[in-house]
């Protein structure tokens, strides 16, 4: 198929030929006018064919989209919707839960909540209050509210989606009707979020439509929905299902020799890619499974390499499935209960029915181990490829700025190796960098941005970030940004590893920062140094006064590492040095610190 000259070369024939596909002839002419009018300068081509919305005359509830989030990505979704509850002519207010008043929730007519689970089924902070109130004494009867709630989650977690589950549930029980049941979605959230979207506003349009009794604009919104459309393809953005291919300009392991820790320092070319992210962003790159895992399990399953699957559209060998498409290296609930239809072992369903057998097994075991624990006679490569997790990418926090680093990203990659159940695993992602991409390489990647881990807006404030191992990562961002700007606060750095000669991090930088005026303080804590071991959080403590006077003075606070080692650690840490200092109480110290949380000056990007 010839590809048309005067086409971008991301966009040829076949692309136009797909985007069209199932359009109505009313809206190719649409679509035809639309570009005419662009390409003329004027709007008039659209504004002929385009009706005037019928919406107009209907009488139209408030729509309120809540968001509860702990990275930005319930935001986004808020968002998107309210843009699509816009073009529908459905007026949409968005509302962060961090700041919703709990006493408007009884006024509420048509509400949208956007959830997140934190950790093991906690809500994140911003919907800690609106979470405890919904469920408290003093929750309102909601007789006249509608609503539907969106789950955001990770099947990783035995508590999948549980705040969402949690306000879907407790609405209902306060006399809320459900527009549509709710929806519980995994890391890859977008897809599912977007029929969620269109799902739910048709319901509340067609609802508002019936009671008005106008006809419904569905044939407008597809049309702008075209149209967005194709200024995404015309400007192409690079995401989960388009990553850009980067190629590895750098490759450096910066533990020492004799440390049991393996960093990776790894640098990536962006130039031409137009991709933009800001310190505290993440950066999602596409793994490949390890060949030898990939062959243990073939043998585990007892199955051809060769043996073809069908993937949506797309047909592939059971070995390539594997490799690159589905998820090997981890288990899920959601793998062994799919997998338990196809071997129904007594063994396995007692895991799935006891919590407490379960989180033990699956902590440490991959694919080979459940299908060598549990075999069966009736998998197939296709009954395999379907049970399994699709592989998913996975986030670093971005170690560079763009101002120090233009057209580059850095990631700081610890290599995850271990021996357990008898065989050596690695890491899917982390060996994948660290074994199997080269210098002159590519990896495929795109940028999650972080809405809640990015430096003040002020850049007057002083800033506190405590981080160990790989969570120096955003950190070296952060400063870095903030020379380039010339900010005016203080930069104070806590950082812990196990030695001082192997495991320093950018050790070279941090004092150049330091002797320039980059950092104004740095504290290191190498744990394995002396025989009582030293960690940040006994940093924090011996500086109290400081940290707690840096505090007052507006300073935020930043996490970034282990979170249940470290981030619960220097959670406690911090109460005790308000406690002290401020001289408070135990309780209201815990609520100090919770009010730095809730003002988002004490942030965490903890994993």
């Amino acid at each position: 198929m010839s590809t048309l000259p005067i086409l971008p070369p991301h966009l040829d024939e076949a692309h136009l030929q797909q985007l069209s596909a199932g359009l109505s002839a009313h809206q190719l002419v649409w679509l035809s006018g639309y570009f005419y009018g662009q390409a003329t300068g004027g709007g008039a081509a659209v504004a002929a064919v385009a009706p005037a919305p019928a919406m107009a005359a209907a009488r139209v509830e408030k729509l309120t989209l809540l968001y509860g989030s702990h990275t930005g990505n319930g935001k986004k979704v808020a968002q998107q919707a309210a843009e699509a509850a816009k073009q529908r002519g459905l007026p949409a207010e968005v509302r962060d839960m961090n700041d919703y008043p709990t006493r408007q929730l009884a006024q509420e007519q048509n509400l949208l909540v956007i959830v997140s689970t934190h950790g093991e089924g906690e809500p994140p902070m911003a919907a800690e209050e609106l979470h405890q109130f919904i469920r408290g004494s003093r929750a309102p009867k909601l007789p006249n509210l509608r609503f539907a709630v969106l789950a955001l989650g990770d099947t990783s977690y035995l508590h999948f989606c549980q705040t969402g589950k949690d306000f879907d549930q407790q609405l209902a029980t306060l006399g809320g009707t459900r527009l549509l049941d709710r929806v519980d979605t995994d890391v890859d959230y977008q897809a599912a979020a977007s029929q969620w979207i269109e799902a739910v506003l048709a319901k509340i349009a067609g609802a508002t439509v019936a009671e008005a009794g106008v006809t419904s604009t569905a044939s407008v919104a597809s049309e702008a929905g075209v149209t967005t459309s194709v200024t995404q393809l015309l400007s192409p953005s690079f995401t989960r299902e388009n990553p850009w291919p980067a190629r590895v300009l750098e490759s450096i392991q910066l533990n020492g020799r004799g440390s049991d820790k393996e960093t990776y320092h790894i640098e990536l070319d962006l130039a031409g890619s137009g991709l933009q992210y800001a310190p505290g962003d993440s950066l999602a790159v596409r793994p490949r499974n390890h060949d030898p895992l990939v062959e243990e399990v073939l043998r585990a399953a007892r199955l051809s390499d060769s043996a073809p699957v069908q993937l949506g559209a797309e047909s592939l060998p059971l070995a390539a499935a594997l490799a690159s498409r589905r998820e090997l290296t981890v288990l899920t609930r959601d793998v062994l209960e799919r997998y338990a239809i196809l071997a129904p072992h007594a063994e396995l369903q007692g895991l799935l029915a006891d919590t407490s057998r379960l989180q033990p097994y699956l902590y440490g075991r991959d694919v080979a181990d459940l299908l060598t624990d549990f075999p069966t006679d009736q998998l197939t490569a296709q009954l395999l490829a379907d049970t399994l997790r699709p592989l998913p990418t996975r986030a670093y926090s971005i170690a560079s700025s763009l101002l120090t680093h233009p057209d580059e990203v850095h990631l700081t990659v610890g290599a995850v190796r271990y021996e357990a159940h008898g065989r050596r695993k690695h890491g899917a992602c982390s060996s994948f960098l660290a074994d199997r991409v080269a210098v002159g390489d590519e990896a495929r990647v795109f940028a999650e941005h972080n809405e809640y881990f990015k430096l003040p807006q002020n850049p007057g404030t002083d800033i506190i970030m405590v981080g160990a191992g790989t969570g120096i990562a955003p950190f070296r961002a952060f400063v870095e940004e903030r020379v380039e700007l010339g900010a005016a606060g203080r930069n104070w750095l806590l950082f812990g590893n196990p030695h001082f000669t192997t495991d320093f991090l950018y050790q070279a930088e941090w004092q150049q920062h330091l002797k320039k005026g980059g950092l104004a303080k740095l504290d290191v804590a190498f744990s394995r140094d002396q025989a009582e071991k030293i960690y940040v959080q006994d940093r924090l403590l011996e500086s109290s006064r400081d940290v707690f006077g840096w505090l007052e003075n507006g300073a935020q606070l930043y996490v970034c590492g282990d979170k249940t080692r470290l981030g619960s650690a220097v959670q406690a840490a911090l109460t005790q040095v308000v406690q002290k200092e401020a001289g408070l109480s135990a309780e209201d110290a815990a609520a100090y610190v919770k009010n730095l949380k809730k003002q988002r000056r004490y942030l965490e990007d903890v994993y």
